[in-house]
């Protein structure tokens, strides 16, 4: 999942090993999709520590995280609120969780600003030894050694200091193509023209099913039927009709929120039926059809749960049938072409 962040945030954390010296207050509010568990509180003190909760009417750092649903998006919402300032922060995904992780790491880079802002400074007395000083560099009544005396390496004042620690900020990065986090499903259906040995109309209906996995690769699968076409030579008519399962295997190598495009492959299997219509008696001859083709889709969504899309392509019969006026087998009434050309337009509906 791929989070947006509104504002970058800037360090400066508490200890994780220590309590916070300034209260928080803390209000969380997420959409039915999001994990309820960890609490805000617990993932924040995964980073600062044990955060201490405000007593009643104590100044306190106000923390607020709000988290929306909008469409495919889960976008969420950081206030901060101390010493009558506030500061926001904001981040989108299609994923809640993705969204509640980077809000919490914003969440404690602000509060580790606050503490270190609002936290008094131990003041220092005149000719107090220094608290990073060793115990025995100090004389019997407080004062310095000997002049002579090694000031403390950078390993002991480290020691001998309690220095908080600031946790990397790893910066997420936005990206248009974002991947479905779950399987998702839906129904469709459409109209096609192609140009087999001329303009032939086909309804459409099909399922689809969508996977978990980088640009979204999704299986289709459903039936189509043409229109009865006519194929006319010297002696008579013949009428042919199309009756199919069709398949499609689709990938969305551009996404955003409302425009997605990708290539297709595309198959046919099914039955070409001919009737005869004049001169001789009439009768049915089925013939099996079998195509594989390719194509490109372009999908809009029109309303979170409605797309329109636009397929175009081009199939090949894998067995290129010939149709005769039986019983006259030289007289060829239709040939099937080596390639046949189609487009579709088709209406898809996400299942909740």
């Amino acid at each position: 999942m791929t989070v947006a962040l509104a504002v970058a945030s800037g360090p400066g954390v508490a200890s994780a090993g220590e309590p916070l010296a300034v209260p928080v207050r803390i209000s969380e509010v997420t959409h039915a999709g999001c994990p309820k568990e960890p609490a805000l509180r617990e993932r924040l003190e995964v980073h600062l520590g044990h955060i201490r909760a405000p007593a009643e009417g104590e100044p306190a750092i106000d923390l607020a995280i709000e988290v929306e649903k909008r469409g495919e998006l889960s976008i969420g919402t950081l206030t901060l609120t101390a010493a009558g300032a506030s500061v926001q922060r904001a981040a989108s995904s299609t994923s809640c969780e993705d969204v509640l992780a980077a809000l919490t790491m914003m969440a404690v880079i602000a509060i580790g600003e606050q503490a270190e802002r609002l936290s008094p400074e131990p003041s220092k007395e005149a000719g107090a030894p220094s608290s990073a000083e060793p115990p025995e560099r100090q004389g019997p009544q407080g004062r310095r050694g000997p002049a002579h005396a090694h000031p403390p390496t950078a390993s002991t004042s480290r020691r001998g200091t309690n220095v908080p620690s600031k946790p990397e900020a790893r910066p997420v990065r936005p990206s248009t193509a974002a991947s479905s986090k779950s399987v998702s499903f839906a129904l469709g259906s459409g109209v096609e023209l192609n140009d087999n040995r001329g303009p032939v109309v086909l309804g459409t209906w099909f399922a689809q099913i969508t996977f978990p996995a980088p640009f979204d690769p999704a299986l289709r699968v459903g039936v189509a039927r043409s229109t009865r076409e006519r194929a006319s030579i010297a002696p008579g008519a013949i009428a042919i009709r199309w009756s199919e399962l069709i398949w499609a295997v689709c990938a969305d190598v551009h996404r955003d929120r409302g425009f997605r495009v990708g290539p297709c492959l595309n198959g046919e299997l099914g039955s070409l039926q001919a009737s005869v219509i004049r001169p001789l008696p009439a009768h049915d001859v089925p013939s099996p059809w079998f195509s594989l083709g390719a194509s490109a889709k372009a999908t809009w969504r029109i309303l979170p749960p409605l797309d329109v899309e636009v397929m175009a392509g081009v199939r090949a019969p894998i067995l290129r049938r010939e149709l005769f006026f039986e019983p006259l087998d030289y007289l060829l009434a239709y040939r099937a072409p080596m390639l046949v050309p189609f487009a579709d337009l088709g209406f898809v509906v996400h299942l909740p």
